[in-house]
């Protein structure tokens, strides 16, 4: 018997992620004649919430509570710089609460981006915003920083200065092709990642002076060991995790 050929049309349907979750965290001071600060650093750390880190979160806040610290979120800097809260925190205490996020860091699946402006090459807050807007473009419409493939991107932010939650909102708005949604009244000692977005900024910061040529601080030294061991313990841990 014969007849036509049967054809069979096979479609694929590409199903999306649910959610990916977008930190964001910022170091330093947007005025341009500020001297305290020389780098303007936004973070960006991403998370695909299929992955969950609740476990990993729950043994985290385990080890903080074997070693005396609970409800207490974690802030990179004053931990090693012994500032506000942890100003009466001993070295050994607070290396302990680092060491720990960092070990959190290393294990949860995310990834992360730094958006800097060097404040030397800068006229006024406004270009400092312009370089920003521009690296993040590069990054999104560039697909470095690949949102498509969600059904929904949450933008976790606390809206620590205005301009940069401007920012945000006005270049999501822009791309209507990403379907972002900001997460409302965010604190920071609610979310580990916003807090590991933290650390990625300080750590960033530490970096950037070393490539500008400038030594660790006396606290920083003492911290971490030296620039040796900061390089090899604590920068290379984070750097595996940036998209690059």
């Amino acid at each position: 018997m014969t007849g036509s050929p049967v054809t069979f049309v096979i479609r694929l349907v590409v199903m999306k992620k649910q959610t990916l979750s977008v930190f964001v965290d910022e170091s330093g001071v947007l005025s341009k004649d500020d001297p305290t600060s020389r780098f303007y650093i936004v973070t960006l750390v991403t998370h695909d919430q299929s992955f969950s880190i609740a476990e990993l979160a729950k043994r985290l806040d385990r080890e903080l509570d074997s070693v005396g610290i609970a409800n207490l979120y974690f802030h990179a800097g004053p931990i090693i710089h012994a500032h506000d809260q942890f100003m009466f925190m001993n070295w050994d205490l607070r290396r302990k609460i680092f060491y720990r996020m960092l070990a959190f860091a290393n294990h949860v699946p995310f990834q992360y981006a730094c958006l800097v402006v060097d404040k030397k090459f800068a006229d006024d807050t406004e270009t400092i915003i312009s370089s920003l807007e521009r690296q993040l473009a590069e990054l999104v419409d560039g697909h470095r920083l690949d949102f498509t493939g969600f059904e929904t991107v949450k933008v976790y932010y606390d809206c620590g200065q205005k301009p940069v939650t401007n920012l945000l909102h006005r270049f999501f708005e822009q791309r209507k092709h990403i379907p972002v949604v900001f997460a409302q009244a965010v604190e920071v000692s609610r979310y580990k990642m916003i807090q590991v977005a933290d650390l990625v900024c300080t750590l960033r910061l530490i970096s950037l002076r070393m490539d500008c040529g400038l030594s660790l601080s006396k606290s920083e030294e003492k911290f971490f060991g030296g620039v040796r061991a900061f390089k090899h313990n604590v920068l290379r841990v984070i750097r595996r995790k940036a998209i690059v």
